[in-house]
């Protein structure tokens, strides 16, 4: 009986635990499965942001899926995934601007990518391989080429995550 008491205590301990406290078994699932689906997860491109520099406003509402929310001083969209903005001069974008929208994942909030790399693929800005011309606290910059001429890409990481991107020609 003196063997038995201490044994039947821990088993009930044991169940009681599993069945009053925290689904720990639940969460751990939910979990893995989660990170499962973030590593599953594919960036894709949302937007040839590059495509835009040079076009006039009816060739760019043209290629932009979407109802512009506002068209001046500069056309802007508002997507699911980002916030567009072009600028114009002399009737041509001389500026695009992606913007990630924030996203409820979960319980958490993705407000940007993990690299450069992964918001170029969204915005359509192709980085791969290359390495920034600058390096600053706010932003990256990297050069690229648009229609055969030299270009900037500023990938803007406040906070760590890469939220923005602005192309603008040389």
């Amino acid at each position: 009986m003196k063997t038995t008491l201490p044994f039947m205590l821990l088993v009930i301990s044991v169940l009681g635990c599993n069945k009053f406290g925290p689904d720990t078994s639940s969460t751990s699932n939910s979990n893995s499965s989660n990170s499962s689906y973030t590593a599953t997860a594919k960036i894709a491109k949302v937007v040839d942001l590059p495509a835009t520099i040079g076009k006039s406003r009816d060739e760019i509402k043209k290629m932009i899926n979407g109802t512009p929310k506002s068209e001046d001083p500069w056309l802007e969209y508002s997507l699911p995934e980002a916030e567009l903005t072009f600028r114009f001069d002399k009737g041509k974008a001389s500026h695009a601007t992606f913007n990630f929208k924030a996203v409820s994942v979960g319980g958490s909030t993705v407000s940007g990518t993990d690299t450069a790399e992964q918001l170029g693929t969204m915005a359509g800005v192709d980085i791969k391989g290359k390495s920034p011309t600058s390096t600053g606290g706010l932003a990256d910059t990297y050069e690229v080429e648009i229609g055969g001429k030299k270009a900037q890409a500023s990938f803007y990481h406040p906070g760590g995550n890469f939220n923005m991107v602005m192309i603008q020609p040389n």
